[in-house]
């Protein structure tokens, strides 16, 4: 039986240029993405990201349970001795956000912005210290090494 879905790919692939246009007459009218300009867009990637990323996901809180789950070293030990973890956007998801509104406002089509998603939209789960120490450091700049930087290695290998 296939799985139904509330949303698709292309859906809210056409959902997150709208909301992108609203977001820039937004900034165009005075408004800023810390008053809100921002959240609709941000709110269509946080839903499409996991969707093309990790499909099989019902809810990304599944993603501790996910057989190819993103643990750093850390976080995967705390997550067996049954320890709290959490999901951590490896690309700051406004960061990200923005540079996703630039590629639509610079004419990527809809099969492109799906890749484009899929190559650079990452969760991580870190350790509750692992979060906050990554987040002092680097929490709203793209950076390919954003985890590396902080000291934080994914595990290699993930298994149950």
């Amino acid at each position: 039986m296939q799985k139904v879905r509330k949303y698709e790919p292309i859906k809210l692939t056409k959902m997150f240029r709208l909301a992108a246009a609203l977001r820039n007459e937004m900034l165009k009218a005075g408004f800023t993405d810390n008053g809100g300009a921002i959240h609709s867009a941000e709110r269509i990637l946080h839903i499409l990201g996991p969707l093309l990323c990790y499909p099989e996901l019902t809810h990304i809180n599944n993603l501790r349970n996910h057989p190819n789950a993103p643990f750093s070293e850390k976080a995967l030990t705390a997550h067996r001795a049954g320890e709290k973890v959490l999901i951590e956007h490896v690309a700051p998801h406004r960061a990200l956000t923005r540079l996703a509104i630039e590629q639509i406002d610079a004419g990527m089509s809809d099969d492109e912005f799906i890749l484009f998603v899929k190559a650079n939209f990452q969760l991580a789960l870190l350790t509750v210290a692992e979060t906050s120490h990554l987040n002092k450091i680097n929490r709203s700049s793209l950076d390919s090494n954003r985890l590396k930087s902080a000291g934080i290695n994914i595990a290699a290998v993930v298994s149950k």
